[in-house]
């Protein structure tokens, strides 16, 4: 079952035909460093998709990034292009991450957003980061992706069980 599909289908839309939504005050960007694309996303204060962009990934493999220099040029390139439809400069960015992954290469992935002209005021685990977007508080989100495959297990708003589908 997909839960606020409508959520997806318009980031989807608004990324295909490269428009914004109209939005108002505070706008929150994530990155996503993924296997198969690489997206950067902005919502506003109420989390209602405003704007995002997205490359086919060929340095990000199961997880790990695989050409540094490749991923801030990319991720460059899609801030660029986000700032150039929403006609504003963007600051920070949350990245999500797969579960599990070893420290080093968290701070590898948060290097890659911060050269990209990005303070990376968060990090969490992609199946939380879809959580949230989607506003589950009870229940389980599996993130297939690419390359990998996270789980998280919530309750009452908070994760009590993250895990690398590789982990499980």
């Amino acid at each position: 079952m997909l839960i606020n599909s409508d959520i997806l289908t318009e980031f989807s839309n608004l990324i295909a035909e490269n428009k914004s939504n109209s939005f108002e005050g505070e706008l929150k960007t994530g990155v996503d460093l993924g296997t198969a694309n690489i997206v950067v996303s902005v919502v506003d204060a109420n989390n209602n998709p405003i704007a995002g962009a997205t490359y086919p990934s060929t340095v990000v493999k199961d997880g790990i990034v695989v050409d540094f220099v490749g991923a801030i040029n990319i991720v460059k390139n899609l801030k660029a292009k986000v700032e150039e439809i929403i006609g504003r400069e963007l600051l920070t960015a949350a990245t999500a991450i797969p579960p599990g992954i070893i420290s080093g290469n968290v701070k590898c992935i948060s290097n890659v957003v911060e050269a990209a002209g990005f303070e990376v005021i968060n990090v969490v685990d992609e199946p939380t980061a879809a959580a949230r977007v989607i506003d589950i508080k009870d229940g389980a989100v599996v993130d297939v992706g690419g390359g990998t495959t996270g789980i998280s297990i919530l309750k009452d708003g908070q994760v009590i069980f993250t895990a690398d589908e590789a982990v499980v």
